[in-house]
């Protein structure tokens, strides 16, 4: 984790080539010095930034911070991206893809910007199995290439204090899943445990409804 020199809200989470940024309002390109760093290029070591929600924008200067990006991942919350003529070359270039929910600015800013838009993943559900020590984290994921699926990361106890179990696993599901879905009909393809949680799911919502209105369009 790191720590903006500039504000102190404005939080980063690393997770090997994916960097997490969470804050308020804009970001300027301050905000892209942190600490505490391993070395003085350590932006440089990320290929996926994702703007976390709260954020409204990316300033001048900021997302050229991170010349190694090749996924931008936007939050519904982002309403503008400053880029130059230059940047936004290099970005058509390296191909870099750009996520986030239909019908936001992340869309829009992909199509602007002649770049390929893929929708964001989706954070399910959260199942904890208490009879078996199990805790799992659910997600709707899309890929480039080949079909959405369901994704489960499983968190066991190790067999050993300290240490950890489980592991993860995937279920495949049709490219036109979504076709004719509602949230209710989403949420019966799972244990009755896990309905109030999807049923609140916003995004899931907003998904599907998205998902089925251009679907019609078409």
């Amino acid at each position: 984790m790191y720590f903006s020199k500039h504000n102190e809200k404005t939080v980063y989470i690393n997770h090997y080539r994916l960097l997490e940024v969470e804050g308020e309002g804009e970001l300027c390109r301050e905000d892209a010095e942190a600490w505490p760093t391993m070395d003085d290029d350590w932006r440089n070591q990320y290929t996926i930034l994702s703007v976390k929600e709260g954020i409204t924008g990316l300033g001048d200067g900021y997302l050229e911070s991170f010349p190694n990006i090749s996924c931008l991942i936007l939050s519904r919350t982002v309403e503008a991206v400053a880029t130059t003529p230059e940047h936004d070359k290099r970005m058509r270039k390296n191909k870099v893809l750009i996520r986030g929910e239909y019908d936001t600015f992340a869309e829009k800013f992909a199509c602007d910007k002649g770049l390929k838009f893929l929708h964001c993943d989706i954070p399910l559900a959260v199942d904890d199995l208490k009879e078996h020590h199990e805790h799992d984290i659910i997600t709707l994921r899309f890929h480039e290439k080949g079909s959405p699926d369901i994704h489960y990361n499983c968190f066991t106890p190790g067999s050993s204090a300290g240490s950890y179990g489980g592991g993860e696993y995937a279920n495949e599901l049709p490219k036109d899943f979504y076709a004719g879905c509602s949230l209710e009909d989403f949420a019966a393809n799972f244990p009755e445990r896990l309905r109030e949680q999807l049923l609140a799911n916003e995004m899931l919502r907003r998904f599907l409804e998205a998902a089925n209105s251009r679907r019609k369009k078409s």
